[in-house]
């Protein structure tokens, strides 16, 4: 990948907010929750909407039973952070001493659970609304205005929740298991077209054709991921979840690295690839392509150089084509009883992880200390010190840093456009009209950022800056401070975490893709066993799509690895993810040859 230059950073900007289809219909859909939600606050007199109303974005995935569920999950895990909090207080009488055992327990507890369990955001709400809960007691006010602080910033949540479902169930797509495989072969016909173009010599410059089909594209790269995890979350998450076809998360980073080296032919290929692919090795390409759309194996093809372009692309494609035709053979019933396995609450084996404990560990120290210099120095306004920390503490230090780096962001222009309300148009303001006439553009840029690939979270800070800035109640906010204190507190959180996670006790990302590697290896070593019984096969997928999902993410998160290990961590971190996909490739190729022997058997 090109270094971040200047030039090169505002060329992925430009990419992350590049429409792409469902963008614009998700984005409204936002908007309108977001602004649901703070008139019937405002008409309802319930304070806390300018915490809860943000968190409408992290529970949004354009699928009304998701929405509902994880927005249900974030519910519950404030409910019980109130609940915890509430009674420890009442059993501490509320003593500084105890307060500070309460919150570092909580911290511990939820960092602990974050890695080991199979919902990290009810575990990481848990620990933040633990935290703020707890922290309302450092103001000394009383009891009663505490517990109702707590009950009401529950109750905002609530209009939040009601108000997202509502818009989702009315507006919201459904049906994800249609549109996936319509989003797939989308993809495959232009890059079927793509390549037959580039067989018959058509190059930037030298055809119109060929430019609008590069720039369509470039668009699927920069939006493509994205889109589709977004309706595979539709699809596992709906009524007719057994359906879901395997493999799908596999399939999906296949495709986005398909779309990615295929982008790049489209250039200079010689400056980009260093060696030039034929006319006829083109052609094998799109009549792979042309395989896959219909439903036909990709063969083996012994024409492309090693550890080409051409000849990466031909493997992936080949891949693709074996896991589709895995899926074909294996029978209805069979992928609807593989599809059964219950999610486990904990992953296999995490909570006699050493790696889990000491992760708390580290979260705990950074927040206790943030927790420890803001009330040192009696500036409860930068709080967010510690709420930085339970957010980006993540296990490698390149994906914390890309994290921090987006709260901090979206944090100062979330904060800017709270300034600008509250100084240039909120003296002018006399009507609950006029409030939702100005946060209507904010909302939709927030979701709007929100929906990109990578820097989603900056969408989510931006909306939560402009928020606790310009709705700090139900009159025309008069302080900026607030905005001020937020960006603060989360450069101190950032600070902290930097000298605890990166100085003290560091991991890379590519230590985390390399125990990825290791499990999957053992995934595949457990499959050689002659007995592997079904309840045991849908364990083991289970494990595997969990690894998948996170190879992503930490592959992008390797460039933010700073220092002068950087670009051994980014070779480092594409080799294993190399390996990682030929793992994944024999798991699955394992997986249907066993589904398909057990149907066989079975009279």
């Amino acid at each position: 990948m090109k270094p971040f230059s200047a030039h090169r950073s505002q060329e992925l900007l430009r990419e992350e907010l590049t429409p792409y289809k469902g963008r614009t219909a998700g984005s409204l859909r936002d908007m309108l929750g977001m602004l649901l939600a703070v008139v019937l606050a405002m008409t309802l007199r319930t304070p806390g909407i300018a915490l809860s109303g943000a968190l409408l974005l992290l529970m949004q995935r354009e699928r009304p039973g998701l929405t509902f569920r994880v927005g249900l999950e974030i519910f519950i895990g404030s409910a019980l952070a109130a609940a915890v909090t509430l009674t420890w207080v009442q059993l501490t009488d509320g003593s500084e001493v105890a307060r500070f055992l309460g919150i570092m327990t909580i911290v511990f507890v939820a960092a602990f659970c974050m890695v080991t369990s199979t919902k990290p955001l009810f575990w990481t709400i848990f620990g933040f609304y633990g935290f703020v809960f707890m922290a309302f007691w450092d103001s000394h006010r009383s009891s009663d205005a505490n517990v109702q602080a707590c009950l009401y910033n529950l109750a905002s949540f609530a209009i939040v929740l009601t108000s997202a479902t509502v818009i989702e169930y009315l507006f919201g797509t459904r049906h994800p298991s249609k549109d996936l495989k319509e989003e797939f072969d989308r993809r495959f016909e232009l890059l079927e077209l793509y390549f037959t173009q580039l067989a018959n010599g058509q190059t930037r410059g030298s055809s119109s054709k060929f430019e609008q089909t590069h720039h369509l594209l470039l668009q699927y790269v920069n939006g493509s991921e994205f889109r589709l995890h977004e309706l595979y979350d539709k699809l596992r998450y709906s009524f007719d979840s057994q359906h879901a076809p395997i493999g799908v998360q596999f399939r999906i980073e296949l495709m986005n690295r398909i779309l990615q080296a295929s982008s790049i032919l489209g250039f200079s290929q010689q400056a980009q690839t260093g060696r030039v692919i034929s006319s006829e090795q083109y052609q094998k390409l799109a009549a792979a392509c042309r395989s896959i759309l219909n439903k036909v194996s990709v063969p083996s093809e012994e024409m492309f150089d090693s550890n080409s372009s051409g000849s990466n692309l031909y493997l992936h494609l080949k891949q693709y084509s074996d896991v589709e035709q895995g899926i074909l053979s294996v029978p209805e019933e069979e992928q609807q009883e593989i599809n059964k396995a219950a999610v486990p609450l904990f992953h296999a084996g995490a909570l006699a992880s050493f790696d889990a404990i000491t992760y708390a560990l580290k979260l705990t120290l950074s927040a206790m200390t943030c927790y420890i210099l803001y009330n040192a120095i009696a500036w409860p306004g930068i709080l967010t010190c510690v709420v930085t920390v339970l957010f980006t503490g993540l296990s490698t230090t390149g994906a914390m840093k890309q994290k921090q780096l987006y709260r901090f962001t979206g944090a100062a222009l979330g904060g800017c456009l709270g300034i600008s309300a509250v100084s240039l148009f909120f003296p002018n303001m006399d009507s609950i009209t006029s409030l939702v006439v100005l946060l209507a553009p904010v909302c939709f840029l927030s979701a709007w950022v929100m929906r990109s690939p990578r820097i989603g979270y900056v969408g989510v800070q931006i909306a939560f800056g402009f928020f606790l800035t310009a709705l700090p109640g139900f009159g025309p906010a008069t302080q900026i401070a607030p905005a001020r204190d937020r960006v603060i507190g989360v450069a101190l959180g950032i600070l902290v975490m930097w000298v605890v996670f990166d100085q003290l006790w560091p991991t890379r990302s590519s230590d985390a893709l390399l125990k990825t590697f290791e499990r999957l290896r053992q995934v595949n070593l457990s499959l050689q066993q002659d007995v592997v019984t079904s309840a045991k096969l849908r364990e083991l997928r289970t494990v595997v799509s969990e690894e998948l999902a996170i190879v992503q993410q930490l592959d992008f998160a390797a460039n933010f690895e700073i220092g002068r290990h950087r670009s051994r961590e980014i070779v480092k971190s594409r080799k294993l993810i190399h390996s990682i996909e030929e793992e994944a490739h024999l798991f699955y190729q394992e997986l249907f040859r066993r589904s398909i022997r057990s149907t066989q058997l079975t009279p």
